[in-house]
């Protein structure tokens, strides 16, 4: 069993490292999709990039910074598109361009880019392609939109200690995913810079960051929750084994409280969790903050005594995919039963009778709307139901670069 490291980490530790134009040995790296493409962009930027499949050795080069035309490149890594939209803005005098796809500009940016423009970058969009002239941001007091996404947040935030003055960040009582936020935070302390926390603003100091020569990363815990969900429904359980630092909390180890509540056992040691299944119970829970969860857990409430209701899933629109109505599609393929409101989903619970009876030999085929989240979680059906069969499982690779037959 391979578990990479966290995106959600390594993306901010990266970025954290180019602020700081230093080099960097990170170990229990990720090499996925969305690393890939940050990874071009820090080679456009300066930096020479060499390692294996688990290790990488990041080292800035100062001739590659003078020498860089500063073209950049994100086709689908939205959150390190959004986090470098910052760093460059951050750039005094330079002057950037960034080509991003339709997907990455349908999923949005305008928030992020308003308030750098506030801050005096420049900035503008022509076709697919972003011009940017960089400054030192001024920082100040910014009230941001948050009802799609954490990272405009997040993303300000790994700017600040780098900005002329402090910066306060006034959060929408509609702000989704805070767990994000959190860690952006969390980052920030472990490298030696406390903010501050007042009701809904944020404070920022602005000031040196202590980045370590080395760094590992902790265990990504997207890719642990579809183990854990697997080792629910299995027999005989699962011993999983993590690397992780309880002063780094990732949204998606909400799944352990979740199966808790549903019923199976959860043993946390120091380098593993144990889950131990049971007779799983529904439940209501919400996803406000670990929308990432959504398409596991609605495969999870599938085999629980009761129904089991899911809150907050709207937003799940704006991902990759929309990944609500790619479960439901396939809810309807297999004859699963469930209610869908506006900003929730009731899933009822499910014996498997339409797949039963699918005795004609032709194959039911699952679309993933090519959503890596979406193959997880079928996967995780298909554990039950074997018969069933994927569209595709090569978008696994944008979270999880080792295949689809290491995940299975």
């Amino acid at each position: 069993m391979k578990i990479p490291g966290s995106k959600s980490i390594l993306q901010r530790v990266l970025l954290l490292m180019a602020y700081n134009k230093q080099s960097l040995s990170i170990y229990n790296y990720n090499p996925c999709g969305d690393l890939r493409e940050l990874e071009s962009a820090l080679i456009s930027f300066g930096y020479r990039v060499s390692g294996t499949e688990t290790r990488r050795e990041f080292l800035f080069d100062e001739e590659l910074f003078r020498d860089s035309e500063h073209h950049y490149y994100f086709q689908y890594n939205a959150t390190g598109f959004r986090f470098w939209l910052s760093f460059l803005a951050s750039l005094p005098g330079t002057r950037s361009q960034l080509w991003v796809s339709d997907i990455l500009i349908e999923r949005g940016y305008a928030p992020l880019s308003q308030a750098l423009q506030a801050m005096g970058a420049k900035i503008s969009l022509s076709g697919n392609l972003l011009s940017i002239t960089g400054c030192k941001l001024s920082g100040g007091k910014y009230n941001l939109a948050g009802d799609i996404s954490s990272q405009y947040a997040s993303s300000l935030i790994l700017a600040a200690p780098f900005m002329q003055s402090d910066l306060t960040l006034e959060l929408s009582p509609f702000q989704v995913s805070q767990s994000y936020i959190k860690l952006s935070l969390q980052m920030l302390a472990l490298f030696g810079l406390e903010t501050q926390i007042t009701g809904p603003e944020i404070h920022i100091p602005v000031q040196s960051l202590r980045l370590p020569r080395r760094f590992k990363v902790d265990s990504d815990f997207s890719t642990v929750a579809y183990y854990a969900a697997r080792a629910a429904l299995s027999p005989q359980g699962l011993r999983i084994p993590i690397f992780y630092r309880k002063e780094l909390q990732q949204a998606d180890e909400q799944i352990f409280d979740f199966l808790v509540a549903m019923g199976a056992s959860v043993q946390r040691g120091k380098s593993y969790v144990r889950i131990r299944p049971a007779a799983l119970q529904g439940s209501s829970f919400d996803l406000k903050d670990c929308p990432d969860l959504m398409p596991v857990l609605s495969i999870l409430a599938l085999f629980c005594e009761g129904r089991s209701t899911l809150l907050n899933v709207g937003r799940l629109a704006h991902k990759e995919s929309d990944r609500v109505s790619g479960i439901v599609a396939a809810f309807d393929q297999i004859g699963a039963k469930y209610d869908l409101g506006k900003d929730q989903l009731t899933i009822y619970p499910f014996a498997g009778e339409l797949l039963a009876q699918h005795q004609d030999g032709k194959a039911i085929v699952l679309d993933t709307q090519n959503d890596h989240r979406l193959v997880m979680a079928f996967s995780l059906l298909r554990t039950k139901f074997p018969q069933l069969t994927l569209s595709e499982t090569g978008s696994l690779d944008k979270s999880f670069p080792w295949g689809y037959e290491e995940l299975i």
